[in-house]
This record gives structure tokens, sequence and C-alpha cells, in this order.
């Protein structure tokens, strides 16, 4: 019969603190669905403000030089499609290769950080959760005084 009621007291301060722990802990798939709509988003949500700042800088440069490659190559292969002579027809359409290229491997890149972004704020998101119930823990331990869901607990 002890050994129940120890349980019972157990599983009662582990639902109290369950309680304190939802309210300051981050949820999974709201990080995720953050770093979806914006690289970063969901690594600032979990105080790794760094984190996100690269992501998200990362991104903004890699789109902006796919743009720019895209545009380049655009403006070459206008020219081409405008060319009569055989000799500008090959030279702008190889001069407009180039840039395509190099702005599909830049959007490629990109696609692989936004990935590799949300891996990234799943593993960090569970860290930041288990700091979050480590803190949570050890305040209420070290406290005297806690006021719960069931009112205010004094421990001598």
């Amino acid at each position: 019969y002890l050994d129940r009621a120890a349980y019972r007291q157990d599983l009662n301060q582990r639902q109290d603190l369950l309680q304190l722990y939802e309210m300051e802990a981050n949820s999974l798939r709201d990080c995720v669905i953050k770093s979806a709509i914006a690289p970063g988003w969901g690594q600032f949500s979990n105080k790794q403000t760094t984190k996100g700042s690269v992501f998200l800088a990362a991104e903004l440069v890699l789109a902006g030089a796919s743009l720019y490659f895209y545009d380049r190559s655009m403006y070459y292969y206008n020219k081409y499609l405008d060319a009569t002579q055989v000799e500008d027809i090959e030279t702008y359409y190889n001069a407009a290769v180039g840039p395509r290229q190099y702005s599909l491997i830049f959007i490629g890149v990109g696609v692989l950080v936004w990935v590799y972004n949300i891996f990234d704020v799943i593993q960090g998101t569970e860290e930041y959760n288990a700091k979050v119930w480590k803190s949570v823990t050890e305040k209420h331990l070290g406290s005297r005084v806690n006021i719960n869901g069931n009112g205010l607990e004094l421990r001598f």
C-alpha cells in the first residue's frame, strides 16, 4: 500500500510539472511549419538566433544568386531568339547556357539548405524542450513554495 501511495504522489508531482512544462515548451509541429515557411524561424523560436540567422542569410544569398544567374541567362536567351546570323545564334545560345546551369545549381543548393534547416529545427526543438524540462524540475525541486494546479504547496 505504501508503494502505491508513493507512486501516486510521484505521478501527481510529474503531472503538475508537466503543466508548467507545456506552458514553456515549443511544439515540434509548430517549429517545423515555421521553418518550412521561412528558414530560420523555427530556430528563432528555440532561442537559437545564430543558427536562425545563418539559415535565413544562406537562403537569401542562394535565392538571390539563382535569380541573378537566371536573369543573365534570360537576357542572352532573348538575344538568341532575336538573332538572325548563325554566328550570333551560336554565341548567344552558348552565353545563355552557362548562367542557366549556375542558376539551377544555386537553387538546388538552396533546396538542400532548406531541407537541412527543417532537420535541424527538429533536433533543436527536442534539445530545447529537454532543457525546459530540466529547468522546470530543478526549479520545482529547489524551491520551498510551489504554485500548481491544486493550489499552494509549502515544503519544510
